[in-house]
Parts: structure tokens; sequence; C-alpha cells
């Protein structure tokens, strides 16, 4: 058996150290033998000193467009309490989870709402406000750590599937991708997401459920893609468990029967979007509030033709095609395009239900928006999306030296409109 056919486990698991494994692509790129990897590029904090590297260049930006250049006028200029230096990551919808961090949750009818909202990330930040001078200073720093674990984990999970090169190549696409200002301070859900989100995942892979349905909970009261989280996790251990099996087939390998006693734990994950919607309905009478809130004026965004086939779009394309928000949409939606694209190498290189996660979490800015805006910023959770762009650059060595600092250029322009009140995801 070829170790490029192989999944990693946990180490403290020798018997079952390897499973047999058909999601490699066996045509996809393994990087060079970790003899040619450079030593400093597989030492456990590389990617902490890649993430702080270039948030000292994000900060920078936030904060030249917050103290340097004029104010959009929903934010016009602070002066609280480290406003100087946090005052930019403080944009938009951080408004809403300082109001349900310190009031809770309210709903008004037909009125955009709170409720929108999911909650892990504001109660993170209730539980940790005593400790912080402002809510907003508590939610840049939850925001910060979440990402320090994203960078860390998703190089230990990608190294399950792919060589230490690709691995690093991923953090660092993932550090300077167009949209990953987010994670840099942003008071926003993304980074909590993505870390509790591949967490899981990773803990399922090394055999871990109980943890990964604990870790799971997070992540599936996080966002709306947690109902996705919840689903993936149980498809990638039925996933498992029936490979182990010698299943063959997609019917055979998602067949539930080859679960045991021991995966049990996985479903726990489920209670952190089930949690969301019981409150949901004792508090205010409909455990789907999450849903119908957002054809609210404003956010116009109910399910129905015109938001699936992106009507708002196509009228801004016909009538206004060069103005700035047309142009931002249409970038969302590139981003959107361009995930699509990299599906069936995910399909290829990590399996069915890895590829679930990927197009649920695609489908929100492509069913649930009405012109593709916060495509960006929503498929930042696709990290097996950015692994295999990752598997692409390291086979294009040329191509990556145009990509990663074209791209990093891209995200400290738009970390400065950001820091300046621009409303961009």
């Amino acid at each position: 058996m070829s170790e490029n056919s192989t999944t990693t486990l946990a180490p403290s698991e020798p018997s079952r150290r390897w499973l047999v494994s058909r999601l490699r692509d066996r045509s996809a790129i393994d990087g060079p033998p970790a003899s040619e990897v450079p030593t400093w590029m597989d030492k456990w904090w590389t990617p902490l000193a890649v993430f702080a590297s270039i948030g000292v260049l994000v900060w920078t930006a936030i904060w030249f467009g917050n103290n340097h250049l004029a104010h959009d006028p929903f934010f016009p200029v602070r002066h609280g309490i480290g406003d100087v230096w946090f005052g930019g990551f403080a944009r938009w919808d951080a408004e809403w989870y300082r109001t349900i961090a310190r009031e809770g949750y309210v709903y008004f009818p037909g009125v955009q709402s709170s409720v929108a909202f999911w909650p892990t990330y504001p109660v993170v930040i209730r539980l940790l406000s005593w400790a912080f001078p402002t809510i907003y200073i508590t939610g840049t720093v939850v925001t910060v750590f979440s990402s320090a674990v994203v960078v860390v984990v998703l190089r230990k999970w990608a190294k399950l599937f792919v060589s230490p090169a690709v691995a690093f190549t991923a953090v660092a696409l993932l550090c300077v991708f167009p949209f990953s200002w987010y994670l840099y301070g942003v008071v926003y859900s993304d980074a909590l997401f993505i870390a509790t989100a591949i967490g899981a995942f990773y803990l399922v892979e090394r055999d871990r459920y109980f943890w990964a349905g604990l870790v799971g909970i997070l992540a599936t009261a996080g966002r709306p893609a947690g109902l996705v989280v919840a689903l993936a996790l149980v498809l990638r251990v039925v996933e498992r468990r029936n490979l182990a099996s010698g299943a063959v087939g997609v019917r055979q390998l998602f067949d539930p029967r080859g679960l045991t006693r021991a995966d049990a734990p996985i479903f726990l994950s489920w209670l952190g979007v089930g949690g969301w919607c019981a409150f949901l309905w004792v508090k205010f009478g409909d455990p789907l509030l999450f849903v119908t809130i957002e054809a609210s004026e404003g956010w116009d965004q109910g399910a129905g033709p015109s938001t699936w086939l992106k009507f708002r779009l196509l009228e801004e394309l016909q009538h206004h095609p060069f103005a700035w928000s047309t142009m931002s949409h249409v970038a969302h939606g590139l981003v959107v395009i361009g995930a699509l694209f990299l599906v069936p190498r995910v399909k290829h290189r990590f399996g069915w239900a890895y590829t679930v996660y990927v197009l649920g979490l695609i489908a929100l800015p492509l069913m649930g928006t009405k012109d593709f805006f916060g495509g960006g910023r929503y498929l930042l959770g696709a990290f097996p999306c950015v692994v295999v762009a990752a598997e692409l650059l390291v086979a294009r060595p040329k191509l990556r030296m145009v990509i990663l600092p074209l791209s990093l250029m891209m995200m400290l322009a738009l970390a400065v409109a950001f820091g300046r009140g621009s409303y961009l995801s």
C-alpha cells in the first residue's frame, strides 16, 4: 500500500494508523519529499509567524484608513477607549454583536433584528468582556486568537492529506486571501467559526469523536453554515468508518449501518444548531427565525427566484455596470465561481463529506444572497478549497510568486477601505 493512498490517524492508535482511502487524487501533486522542504517551513510556530507578520501589515492598513482617511457617514470619528488602534475593526455587523453581547437578542417583525446573528461569537465576547475595557476590544481579541488557532490547525489538518510544502502554502494563501482582513481583528464571527469548524474536522480525522462533537457545538451555533458543518461531520465519520470496511461507491460509503456506538458522540455537534433553534422557538415562536428575518427591509434577501437568479445584480449590470457597488458584487461572484471550479479537486483529494461541506458554504452566497455580496467572506471557511488551490500553486512556483503578493496587496487595499468604514462584504 502506498503512502499516497492512506489517511493519517491519531498516533496513539498505532494499530489503526493507516486506513485504506480512495479519497486521494492519484494525479494530484504531492509536493517535494520531506527532505526537500526547508526545515523552518515545518516548525510548529511557522503558521503563527506568517499570521503575525501579515497581521502587522493589516493592522497598519486599518489604522491608516481609520485615522487618516475621510470616514463613511455611518462611522464618524470616535474618541473612545482604544479607538485609535481598535476603532477601525468595529464596523457594520460589529454593532450588532456589541448589542447582542450587552443586551441579548431582540426581534421586531419586518425590521432588521439581531436574531439574524448566531450566538457563539457574541456569547464568547460577553463571557470575556470583563477582562477588557470595551466590547469592541474584546471582540478583536477573540478574533485574533481564533485566527491564530485557524492557521495552526489548518496546517495540521492539511498535513494529514498533502505534503508539508502544500500545507504551508495553504496557510500563506489563506493569510493573504483578499477578504482575509476579517481574520486579523475585525469584530465579526468568521474567525471563531472557522477555528471551531476546522478544529472539529481535525479531531474527527484523529478519531477524537467526543471532542469533535463538543467543538462542533460551537461551530454549528456560530453561523448559518453551522447546519452544513453538523451534516458534514456526521458524513465524514460514516465515510471513514465504511472506508475502513472496504466500501466502494457512494451508497456503500454513506451506509449508516457502518456506524458503531463509539461514533455516537459526533452527534453532539447538532446541539449547537438545535439549541439555537430551540431558543428562537421558545423566545420568539419561530425556530427558523434566522431565515425569515433575512427578508427584512434593507436586507431584502428572502428565499425565492429573485434572490436565487440574482435579479438585483442583473439590474445593476444593466444600469450601473461601472459603479463601485456593482464591481464589488461581481468580485464576490467571481470568488464563488472560483470555489465551484475547485469542488472536483476537493472531492478527489478529501472525499464526499468535505465536498458536501464546501458545497454548503458555496450555496450560502449562491442561493442566499441577491447579488453574491458577502461571498468572499463566507468562503473564508472553505479550507479544503484553500488546500487544493495551494496544491495548484506549489506545482506552479512562478504563478505562486505572482498570486501571493498580488493577493496581499489587494487585501491591504481593502483593509484600508474597511478601516474608514466602507461596506465591502
